[in-house]
């Protein structure tokens, strides 16, 4: 219904539009397009928070914020005031901006996608959270190198992206687009930058959590308390083993007392030694 209200109007417009000279026509579409972005407004314990949308899978999250991963809020609600939070596959930055209002977090927000990047930078302008978040747009893996995000669909808010792989968590990827972007281990991040390091990780990226894992084998080590992880797809039919054993051995455990059976798909592992 909603694809065909859609094209319909799309119509009117370009017929109402056909008898202008190209570049005024051209201009009086885009003018109507930016009127037309939608915006859609969260209301939290601390206020509102603000989403312009330019895409319908980008309004996906913000409408259904306190409903897809209700334990990722409740992961966010329990966090220190002025800890560092580093939010990997941050998507137009739900959870970032959250994190950085909610509970004023200092938030480190990763997201690969430029256009979604570029919803997740306006967003934060929008919400006034600038001196609070900050946005970076790069991928991170075991190793530190350029690559491609390879992409089904490049549109703002889209996910199921791949850093130098071709598949993801839900199998091979039908490759639209190959964006070239820098990668890093988070070890190396941290060593070439000296960025906050980060007191708790969400890390998000339908992929390759495991390799970042392994390239954040110090970060981890030395300042990271806690770690929420997406084990969806072909990762949790596998048990997130891997995943497990690699955070077993610098000396996490899954949460299994914080966890509820109606979680969505995200593990908690905390630091207990």
């Amino acid at each position: 219904m909603s694809r065909s209200i859609a094209r319909s109007l799309s119509s009117v417009v370009n017929g109402a539009t056909r008898w202008m000279k190209p570049s005024r026509r051209r201009i009086t579409r885009a003018l109507i397009a930016e009127r037309l972005l939608q915006e859609v407004e969260v209301e939290t314990a601390a206020g509102t928070l603000r989403f312009r949308c330019s895409t319908a899978r980008s309004l996906h999250d913000p409408q259904r914020f306190f409903e897809n991963e209700p334990e990722t809020i409740r992961w966010l609600d329990g966090l220190p005031a002025n800890d560092v939070l580093w939010d990997i596959g941050a998507n137009i930055g739900i959870y970032a901006l959250y994190a950085a209002r909610i509970r004023g977090l200092r938030v480190l927000a990763f997201e690969p996608s430029a256009s979604t990047y570029a919803a997740l930078v306006r967003n934060v302008e929008m919400n006034g959270l600038a001196d609070r978040l900050d946005t970076y747009c790069l991928a991170f893996d075991e190793e530190s190198r350029l690559d491609h995000l390879n992409m089904a669909n490049t549109g703002e808010g889209h996910s199921m992206h791949a850093f130098g792989r071709s598949e993801t968590v839900q199998g091979a990827i039908k490759v639209a687009f190959r964006q070239s972007v820098p990668g890093f281990s988070i070890d190396d991040f941290c060593r070439f930058y000296s960025p906050p390091p980060p007191d708790h990780i969400k890390l998000d990226v339908d992929s390759i959590e495991e390799s970042i894992l392994k390239g954040a084998r110090e970060t981890l080590r030395r300042s990271v308390r806690s770690v929420l992880v997406e084990v969806d797809g072909t990762t949790r039919e596998r048990g997130g083993v891997g995943i497990r054993r690699f955070l077993a051995g610098l000396g996490f455990r899954e949460d299994e007392a914080w966890a509820r059976p109606d979680d969505a798909r995200n593990v908690l592992f905390r630091k207990f030694n």
